[in-house]
């Protein structure tokens, strides 16, 4: 993993765009899945170089809030973004995780996932997967949540070697608890370059167990990051 740091937050936005567009253009030649993280980590979309944008990217979410309120919905507001109507034109393919019809939290965690697993056997040995990655202020990252009270429960949902998709309720942990989210060993085994987007003072306890030598997943799932390939942090923290 490497790390940047500096106390201008513009400086590091800056430095974490042009890492995104360095994974883009290194693999400008292969099929890429890029995956998007919403909050704070949109303000990368504004940097990116439409150069290497192109038919053999395909765009989706990293993780999805379940509702049908666009301001709500992840893919929902990056479909209203600059970058997507610009990718839009260029032709670029899409896994939709937008909230249609009767469609339940599990259909649409289902969908998502054989989105995912069409793409990964379509382009097996070429494909790369790039990703943009937050850290919430309790350490979450995707949309996963943190079950420190019960490990158990923790493993049981984001543990799963089968699934590359969950779609679960995190009652009592966020304002949008019916979340859809890919696993940890998607991030472990499948993402070949990672972004990860961490700004702000509100989210030094978070960092500083995510760095720390020893921790736990249950507790601080962004602790992922130690076993990712490919992962560049920048923050002003």
């Amino acid at each position: 993993m490497k790390i940047f740091r500096d106390s201008d937050r513009d400086k590091v936005l800056r430095e974490a765009m042009k890492g995104l567009n360095g994974c883009l253009r290194e693999n400008r030649s292969k099929p890429i899945l890029l995956m998007l993280s919403g909050g704070s980590a949109l303000e990368l979309l504004a940097g990116i170089d439409m150069r290497w944008i192109g038919k053999h990217i395909t765009v989706t979410v990293l993780d999805e809030r379940f509702s049908q309120d666009p301001a709500v919905n992840n893919f929902s507001q990056l479909a209203e973004t600059e970058f997507y109507k610009k990718a839009e034109r260029k032709g670029v393919d899409y896994i939709d995780t937008r909230v249609h019809g009767k469609v339940t939290l599990q259909g649409l965690a289902k969908k998502f996932a054989s989105g995912l697993k069409k793409w990964k056997r379509r382009y097996l040995k070429k494909g790369k997967i790039i990703i943009t990655q937050g850290v919430g202020q309790d350490g979450h990252t995707a949309g996963i949540m943190g079950y420190p009270a019960n490990p158990k429960k923790f493993q049981q949902l984001f543990e799963n070697e089968e699934k590359w998709v969950v779609g679960y309720t995190a009652k009592g942990k966020t304002q949008y608890p019916l979340r859809i989210t890919v696993t940890l060993p998607f991030l472990r085994n499948e993402v070949d370059c990672a972004v990860v987007y961490v700004t702000g003072f509100s989210k030094e306890r978070a960092l500083k167990r995510v760095l720390a030598k020893e921790g736990t997943l249950a507790r601080t799932p962004a602790r992922i990051v130690h076993e990712m390939k490919g992962v560049k942090l920048f923050t002003d923290i």
